[in-house]
Protein backbone atom coordinates (compact mmCIF):
# COMPACT_ATOMS: atom_id res chain seq x y z
CA UNK A 1 0.00 0.00 0.00
CA UNK A 2 1.41 3.40 -0.65
CA UNK A 3 1.88 5.37 1.99
CA UNK A 4 0.31 8.54 2.55
CA UNK A 5 1.06 11.65 0.79
CA UNK A 6 3.01 14.36 2.56
CA UNK A 7 0.07 16.97 1.76
CA UNK A 8 -2.46 15.00 3.95
CA UNK A 9 -2.66 16.33 7.16
CA UNK A 10 -1.96 13.96 9.96
CA UNK A 11 -4.49 13.43 12.50
CA UNK A 12 -2.51 11.42 14.94
CA UNK A 13 0.90 10.75 15.70
CA UNK A 14 2.80 8.63 18.15
CA UNK A 15 5.99 6.98 18.30
CA UNK A 16 5.82 3.78 20.60
CA UNK A 17 9.25 3.93 22.19
CA UNK A 18 10.53 1.45 24.80
CA UNK A 19 9.98 2.84 28.70
CA UNK A 20 12.82 4.49 30.18
CA UNK A 21 14.02 0.98 31.70
CA UNK A 22 14.84 -0.25 28.39
CA UNK A 23 17.46 2.72 28.19
CA UNK A 24 18.72 2.36 31.97
CA UNK A 25 19.31 -1.68 31.30
CA UNK A 26 21.36 -0.32 28.10
CA UNK A 27 23.65 2.17 30.51
CA UNK A 28 24.49 -0.80 32.39
CA UNK A 29 27.09 -1.32 29.30
CA UNK A 30 29.11 1.46 30.36
CA UNK A 31 31.02 -0.07 33.84
CA UNK A 32 30.93 -2.94 31.77
CA UNK A 33 32.73 -2.56 28.72
CA UNK A 34 34.91 -0.02 30.95
CA UNK A 35 35.67 -3.11 33.04
CA UNK A 36 36.77 -5.18 30.44
CA UNK A 37 39.24 -2.85 28.35
CA UNK A 38 41.09 -2.34 32.17
CA UNK A 39 43.86 -4.23 30.72
CA UNK A 40 44.06 -2.28 27.95
CA UNK A 41 43.40 1.48 28.81
CA UNK A 42 40.43 2.23 30.64
CA UNK A 43 39.76 5.58 28.90
CA UNK A 44 39.14 3.58 25.85
CA UNK A 45 37.30 1.97 27.26
CA UNK A 46 35.05 4.57 28.68
CA UNK A 47 34.83 6.43 25.23
CA UNK A 48 34.07 3.09 23.64
CA UNK A 49 31.47 2.38 25.66
CA UNK A 50 29.78 6.18 25.72
CA UNK A 51 29.77 5.85 22.41
CA UNK A 52 28.46 2.14 22.09
CA UNK A 53 25.18 3.32 24.49
CA UNK A 54 24.59 6.43 22.91
CA UNK A 55 24.60 4.18 19.51
CA UNK A 56 21.91 1.87 21.34
CA UNK A 57 20.13 4.83 22.60
CA UNK A 58 19.32 6.45 19.40
CA UNK A 59 18.55 3.13 17.52
CA UNK A 60 15.91 2.46 20.21
CA UNK A 61 14.54 5.94 19.66
CA UNK A 62 14.62 6.15 16.34
CA UNK A 63 13.97 2.55 14.87
CA UNK A 64 10.82 2.61 17.13
CA UNK A 65 7.58 2.40 15.29
CA UNK A 66 5.58 5.09 14.66
CA UNK A 67 1.94 4.82 14.57
CA UNK A 68 0.27 7.88 12.25
CA UNK A 69 -3.22 8.92 11.00
CA UNK A 70 -4.25 10.95 8.32
CA UNK A 71 -7.72 11.26 6.50
CA UNK A 72 -7.39 8.25 3.85
CA UNK A 73 -4.36 5.84 5.56
CA UNK A 74 -3.34 4.20 8.74
CA UNK A 75 0.35 4.12 8.77
CA UNK A 76 2.20 1.61 11.22
CA UNK A 77 6.09 1.56 10.43
CA UNK A 78 6.18 1.07 6.98
CA UNK A 79 2.68 -0.48 6.46
CA UNK A 80 -0.05 1.93 5.57
CA UNK A 81 -3.48 1.06 4.92
CA UNK A 82 -6.35 2.62 3.87
CA UNK A 83 -8.54 4.06 6.62
CA UNK A 84 -11.77 2.53 4.32
CA UNK A 85 -10.71 -0.89 4.99
CA UNK A 86 -10.52 -0.42 8.39
CA UNK A 87 -13.58 -2.67 10.51
CA UNK A 88 -14.07 -3.27 13.89
CA UNK A 89 -11.62 -1.60 16.86
CA UNK A 90 -11.13 -3.15 19.98
CA UNK A 91 -8.68 -1.21 22.91
CA UNK A 92 -6.78 -4.20 24.30
CA UNK A 93 -6.52 -3.18 28.08
CA UNK A 94 -3.19 -4.33 30.82
CA UNK A 95 -5.03 -7.25 31.77
CA UNK A 96 -5.34 -8.64 28.49
CA UNK A 97 -2.14 -7.91 26.21
CA UNK A 98 -0.68 -10.94 27.50
CA UNK A 99 -3.28 -13.02 26.07
CA UNK A 100 -3.86 -11.12 22.53
CA UNK A 101 0.05 -11.25 22.22
CA UNK A 102 0.26 -14.53 22.75
CA UNK A 103 -2.77 -17.64 22.91
CA UNK A 104 -5.46 -15.59 20.82
CA UNK A 105 -2.77 -14.39 18.20
CA UNK A 106 -3.59 -15.27 14.40
CA UNK A 107 -0.19 -16.11 12.96
CA UNK A 108 -1.54 -14.20 9.50
CA UNK A 109 -2.11 -10.82 11.44
CA UNK A 110 -0.07 -7.93 11.20
CA UNK A 111 1.67 -7.81 14.12
CA UNK A 112 3.72 -4.15 15.62
CA UNK A 113 4.86 -5.21 19.73
CA UNK A 114 6.59 -2.63 21.64
CA UNK A 115 7.23 -4.95 24.72
CA UNK A 116 7.03 -2.92 27.25
CA UNK A 117 4.02 -0.80 26.31
CA UNK A 118 1.00 -2.76 28.25
CA UNK A 119 -2.04 -1.34 26.01
CA UNK A 120 -2.34 -1.97 22.34
CA UNK A 121 -5.40 -1.71 19.78
CA UNK A 122 -6.72 -4.21 17.18
CA UNK A 123 -8.10 -3.38 13.92
CA UNK A 124 -10.06 -5.96 11.86
CA UNK A 125 -9.43 -5.57 8.10
CA UNK A 126 -12.50 -5.55 5.86
CA UNK A 127 -10.53 -5.84 2.76
CA UNK A 128 -11.36 -9.70 1.25
CA UNK A 129 -8.53 -10.14 -0.50
CA UNK A 130 -6.07 -9.32 2.06
CA UNK A 131 -5.39 -12.96 3.95
CA UNK A 132 -4.42 -10.12 7.25
CA UNK A 133 -7.44 -10.78 9.38
CA UNK A 134 -6.52 -8.03 11.71
CA UNK A 135 -3.88 -5.42 12.93
CA UNK A 136 -2.28 -5.68 16.25
CA UNK A 137 -0.86 -2.93 17.05
CA UNK A 138 1.10 -1.44 20.73
CA UNK A 139 -0.13 1.56 21.73
CA UNK A 140 0.30 3.90 24.65
CA UNK A 141 -2.48 5.54 24.04
CA UNK A 142 -5.36 3.47 22.86
CA UNK A 143 -8.24 4.84 23.51
CA UNK A 144 -7.10 8.33 21.44
CA UNK A 145 -6.50 6.45 18.61
CA UNK A 146 -9.41 4.48 18.65
CA UNK A 147 -10.84 7.55 18.96
CA UNK A 148 -9.35 9.07 15.76
CA UNK A 149 -9.71 5.67 14.24
CA UNK A 150 -13.59 5.31 14.23
CA UNK A 151 -14.21 9.08 13.21
CA UNK A 152 -15.62 9.52 9.88
CA UNK A 153 -13.30 10.13 7.15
Amino acid sequence: MPNPKPTEPILYRERVRPNLGTFAAVGVLIPAVTLVSVPFDFRIGLILSLFMVAGIWAALYFYSPVISVGRQFLTVGRASIPRALLGKIVEIPKDQIFFERGPALDPASFKVFQGTVKTAIKIVIKDPEDPTPYWLVSTRKPSQLATVLRATV
